[in-house]
């Protein structure tokens, strides 16, 4: 299977690939695994905080999930944290997601052939799907490079599974490393920073918790993501 690595940066439409996977490690699609695996019906990635604000005037039960330059949202239910996600009653609730990178990227890629997003949680699910697929293309887009120009734990997830699509299985440690190391980690770990959250790069850097994919798929005047088990 033909593989590449692109940075959201570079695009405003998805690349030329059967499939592309858009990759949020810290901490877009973590987060969004969570909500998935705790009973979250499906998840509306948006690229505005009014959009979101307009979508639960409509549907007032949403949980509004999300940051803006890495910060909580006034008037949404939750931040970008996992961590508090995991405390979150999900359960047969929808839920709007908006993040500066991770749902910027996919809104970018809405019209690749077969799209998902994924994150260390959910890396070898998402291996088993595409290689269900029938894809002979696949493009990684790397999206943390929007906050701090550079991204190697987004990296670091599009190369270990690229390890693993074609075959190959080799420790995963040394690329969760490259996660706890990377510049977004060292801003969350800092007590001075007020993005400080070191617990969420503790639950981010971890492989395979979860065995199902984000797949994401057309609704009705937007994207949703869901799980898609193998």
């Amino acid at each position: 299977m033909k593989t590449q690595i692109e940075d959201l940066r570079d695009l405003s439409d998805p690349p030329d690939a059967d499939a592309v996977v858009v990759i949020d490690v810290l901490r877009a699609f973590s987060t969004a695994a969570v909500a998935l695996d705790r009973g979250a019906a499906e998840i509306y990635p948006v690229l505005d905080v009014a959009e979101a604000f307009e979508r639960r005037a409509r549907e007032p039960d949403l949980v509004l999930m999300g940051e803006t330059d890495c910060r909580p949202i006034p008037g949404f239910d939750l931040g970008n944290s996992p961590v508090d996600a995991a405390a979150f009653p999900f359960s047969g609730r929808r839920a709007v997601q908006r993040t500066t990178a991770g749902t910027r990227g996919l809104v970018t890629c809405s019209a690749a052939p077969s799209l998902w997003a994924a994150s260390f949680l959910v890396a070898s699910a998402t291996v088993a799907a595409l290689k269900t697929s029938g894809a002979k293309s696949v493009a990684f887009i790397i999206t943390g490079t929007v906050h701090y120009g550079h991204a190697d734990e987004d990296v670091a997830c599009a190369e270990w599974m690229t390890e693993l699509l074609r075959g190959n299985r080799p420790p995963v440690e040394p690329f969760l490393d490259r996660v706890r190391e990377s510049v977004a980690a060292a801003t969350f770990m800092d007590p001075a920073s007020p993005l400080h959250a070191p617990a969420d790069v503790d639950f981010c850097a971890r492989a395979d918790v979860f065995d199902f994919a984000l797949k994401v798929e057309s609704a009705p005047g937007s994207l949703a993501l869901r799980k898609c088990a193998n």
